[in-house]
């Protein structure tokens, strides 16, 4: 996390979006689950989060996708960018923070990973040898169906 002044700030690719954060990230790690592999295209993602209260849209809007039963995912109606995963007030600790996506900060380089999440849908070619701690969804046995991606056979 960063030592520099606030307000910590960010944004989507084209600009339509920005955000802030009055007070710096509560913590930094990556996730690994099927979830965020699939909804950010890749083998695994970045997060900081961000205290709710303190956290706010300063320019444009996002639009929602639901994720799961627990998560709804913000990103840019422009250009498509993932910016935040909100789990509203379904997940205790959690829905008093935004996980803001790493890549959207205006200074991602200022964030370390503390940790690392979903580990058990690890991708066999990524190796990690960062020495960090490893926590499997299974280890919270209490959101694991929340976190199940809905049926979306039908595209909305």
């Amino acid at each position: 996390m960063t030592e520099e002044h606030m307000p910590i700030t960010g944004g989507c690719l084209c600009g339509a979006v920005r955000y802030e954060s009055t007070k710096d990230a509560t913590s930094t790690a990556t996730c690994h689950c099927r979830t965020c592999q699939k909804s950010y295209g890749g083998p695994f993602t970045a997060g900081v989060v961000f205290q709710r209260a303190t956290f706010r849209i300063t320019m444009g809007e996002l639009k929602y996708y639901e994720s799961s039963e627990l998560a709804r995912r913000g990103f840019c109606s422009h250009c498509g960018s993932p910016v935040l995963l909100d789990f509203e007030s379904h997940v205790p600790f959690c829905g008093e923070h935004f996980f803001v996506r790493i890549g959207s900060l205006d200074h991602p380089e200022k964030y370390k990973p503390e940790f690392h999440y979903g580990v058990e849908a690890q991708l066999p070619w990524i190796h990690f040898d960062d020495g960090l701690p490893r926590q499997t969804t299974q280890e919270d046995p209490a959101l694991i169906d929340g976190f199940s991606t809905k049926d979306r056979h039908d595209p909305p």
